[in-house]
């Protein structure tokens, strides 16, 4: 423990919490959601809404809720010692994690996540219903017809969430792996510089 102190074993497990938390939403990029995809809506976007409510706890929770922790106190640390040698890497592993890791997963992927929620659970709870014309100052004659059924609205906002969110989660991945890996380079350039 002596050859990387308290700062170095910090680093590393930045370095691997990012690259956890990267191959996990890797795995949703590259098979999760084109398997999810493939299926009813019904059934994908209920998954899907499932999926997201178990995310958000213990280990995937946790993880992202450490992760973020140590990423954070880290970024404090090497903008204070920027003359050291790898804080500069360190600092950019931390600032790509948080805000093209943790800023997109706040400002797109949960209120995404919501949105779906939100759909599923009033398909899932409501009757069906007939379309009805709301104004909406839009379309022919300012009126608007909505989906037939909150099942339908559910299969809209379901096709709208396989675009954006599965776009976004590339972002996240990509985002998750330049930090693991610019963390790594601070850590090995401060451990030869």
């Amino acid at each position: 423990m002596d050859a990387l102190g308290a700062l170095g074993w910090a680093v590393v497990a930045a370095a691997v919490g990012c690259a956890l938390v990267g191959g996990v939403l890797f795995a949703f990029s590259t098979f999760v959601m084109a398997g999810l995809r493939s299926v009813a809506p019904e059934i994908g976007a209920a998954a899907m809404a499932s999926i997201n409510r178990h995310a958000t706890k213990v280990p995937f929770g946790s993880l992202l809720l450490v992760t973020t922790g140590l990423v954070t106190v880290l970024g404090v640390l090497a903008a204070t010692r920027l003359g050291d040698a790898g804080m500069p890497l360190v600092l950019a592993g931390t600032v790509v994690y948080l805000v093209g890791g943790i800023g997109v997963t706040a400002a797109v992927n949960v209120p995404l996540n919501d949105r779906l929620e939100a759909a599923d659970v009033a398909a899932s709870t409501s009757g069906r219903w007939s379309g009805e014309a709301s104004p909406s100052g839009g379309g022919s004659g300012g009126v608007r017809v909505r989906p037939s059924s909150p099942t339908a609205e559910r299969d809209q906002v379901w096709q709208v969430f396989l675009g954006r969110w599965v776009a976004w989660n590339h972002v996240r991945t990509g985002a998750c792996v330049v930090a693991a890996l610019l963390l790594t380079l601070g850590l090995v350039t401060r451990l030869v510089g």
